[in-house]
């Protein structure tokens, strides 16, 4: 049986997922140690690829629209009939699908769960600033801005937001 090109999209798209999955995982691994250098290049990674993602996910609309592809109207969005495939292609399509949702539901907890060690990250950096400026002579903190140049910062000088 020779692969359809629905199939092979599933295919490319579970493989850059799975592949997001990695970055994401790289990024949470540097948030834990501390290695807070390697964020901003993860940052354009994750760009490029949730660009990419976005691609292929509007390519599969298409190509499920032209398949004749339903999927349940709820989750975990089911494929329930397929309509202009042969009968061998619907098992490999299910498999597919199955492996696809998955994959994005793991990258999309993993995203989650960096997103809140971020914030947490930043809410303890404020905290200390805070502490810092509140213990020391005129309320002033040497400190170092986004690109690693000294400058004083002053008490109530910092805000809430980042």
């Amino acid at each position: 049986m020779q692969t359809s090109p629905l199939q092979t999209l599933l295919n490319n798209e579970l493989a850059e997922v799975d592949a997001f999955i990695d970055l994401l995982e790289r990024e949470q691994t540097a948030l834990i140690q501390n290695t807070l250098s390697e964020l901003i290049e993860f940052a354009k990674q994750k760009t490029v690829r949730a660009h990419t993602l976005g691609i292929y996910a509007k390519d599969r609309k298409r190509l499920f629209e032209a398949n004749g592809v339903e999927l349940s109207p709820h989750a975990p969005y089911e494929i329930i009939r397929v309509r202009n495939m042969p009968e061998d292609a619907f098992t490999p399509l299910v498999k597919g699908w199955h492996k696809l949702l998955q994959s994005a539901r793991k990258a999309s907890a993993l995203n989650q769960t960096n997103g809140q060690l971020i914030e947490t990250r930043h809410q303890q950096n404020q905290q200390l600033m805070m502490l810092l400026q509140a213990n020391s002579p005129g309320g002033t903190v040497m400190s170092y801005d986004a690109y690693g140049h000294p400058k004083l910062s002053r008490r109530g000088g910092l805000r809430g937001t980042a």
